[in-house]
């Protein structure tokens, strides 16, 4: 049973290449994110002033069309 002392957390020792791979996945992750909430925040800002104006549906509309796809492919 002393031989099954394996440390569930530990992390493979990573060559430099696919160190490399995995940074650029982080940042290319991280950039997307980014993007999205960006994205997300101006729809949202654009809805508010259109609805402030007196275009309710337009608001909503543009809302609905920015972060709808990010709710079904996220």
């Amino acid at each position: 049973m002393s031989s099954l002392n394996i440390r569930q957390n530990a992390v493979a020792s990573l060559d430099e290449n696919s160190d490399t791979l995995h940074r650029a996945s982080l940042a290319g992750r991280k950039k997307a994110r980014q993007r999205t909430l960006s994205l997300t925040v101006a729809s949202g800002a654009i809805a508010a002033i259109a609805i402030a104006v007196g275009l309710p549906s337009m608001g909503i509309a543009v809302y609905l069309a920015a972060t709808l796809p990010f709710a079904f492919f996220s």
